[in-house]
């Protein structure tokens, strides 16, 4: 087979790079082709044209975070290319959810014997994703580490952005329309709309989401302090219920800002997207997320 190897070298303090290099090693004894490309090379771009055209590229293996994962999925769905995510990352919520192994040698195995799932890639105003989109306090907390990020990530580079969200918190000032029916939930408000189960810690505030069902799981929990944020973390967190929260699926949600701006996350990024500057819904702005017909092929365990 032609495997690609995308990676992000900045990811895992250098494993990534080890990992690649491993997976280099293995698919080549095996008798594989393989490319390695590194993410933040100079000619990253033209390596990339390699995997999706010339190259005739089969497999994926993707070592790095979740967002490493995010930045590629939009080729993934257009090229159909099934991936597998070696997973570097903080959270590396991905591999979590399709328990796939943080190891070169699960990677081979999996790359040279699984299956593939087509997963749902739902999208926010035309930007797919695949984990999750959030607006309200957690949201806050991507914003203030994207926006003081100077190193790789970790854990411990996550305390000042959760302080600072303490501080001077920001729950989400919108109205929600599921299906086209309006909700009755009273903002300021916490919300996560989900695509897999998987979250930061093991929160895991929509349990049930499932990527191959075409629904979007949505959580939204009233919340206007710190005090009500940390309380509903921790109510999701021992699996319990959220007062006055409400829980519902549906294939499109419309979002609209009211009085104030809200900050909005996908897959654990600022949400950049063509009518989001910076992450930000403005006040009386609208946002549409939609089960469309976007799927995105996944490598599955060896049977």
């Amino acid at each position: 087979m032609n495997i690609g190897i995308i990676v992000n070298p900045k990811s895992g303090r250098n494993k990534a790079s080890q990992f690649a290099q491993e997976c280099e090693r293995l698919l080549n004894a095996n008798g594989h082709s393989s490319h390695t490309i590194n993410t933040h090379h100079p000619d990253t771009s033209d390596q990339l044209r390699g995997v999706w055209g010339v190259w005739g590229v089969d497999r994926l293996i993707i070592i790095g975070g979740d967002g490493t994962v995010h930045h590629t999925l939009p080729k993934l769905i257009e090229h159909q290319i099934p991936f597998y995510h070696l997973a570097t990352g903080t959270s590396n919520l991905i591999a979590t959810d399709l328990n796939m192994p943080k190891d070169p040698a699960s990677a081979v195995k999996w790359i040279e014997q699984g299956g593939q799932a087509d997963f749902d890639a739902p999208t926010l105003d035309t930007v797919p994703f695949l984990i999750m989109c959030c607006l309200g306090m957690d949201a806050g907390v991507i914003h203030q580490f994207e926006h003081r990020r100077t190193r790789s990530g970790g854990l411990r580079n996550y305390i000042r952005p959760v302080i600072n969200e303490i501080l001077r918190p920001r729950p989400a000032h919108i109205a929600i329309a599921a299906d086209g029916i309006d909700l009755a939930i009273k903002s300021p408000m916490n919300l996560v709309i989900a695509n897999m189960r998987s979250y930061a810690q093991g929160i895991n505030p929509c349990p049930n989401a499932d990527p191959s069902d075409s629904k979007l799981d949505l959580l939204a929990a009233p919340c206007s302090t710190t005090l009500s944020w940390t309380l509903q973390t921790f109510l999701n967190r021992c699996r319990l219920q959220i007062p006055n929260a409400h829980r519902l699926q549906a294939s499109t949600i419309t979002i609209t800002g009211l009085d104030k701006p809200s900050v909005v996350q996908i897959d654990g990024e600022v949400a950049n997207t063509p009518c989001l500057a910076d992450g930000i819904l403005k006040p009386q702005q609208s946002i549409t997320l939609k089960m469309g017909h976007f799927k995105v092929p996944i490598m599955t365990p060896p049977s």
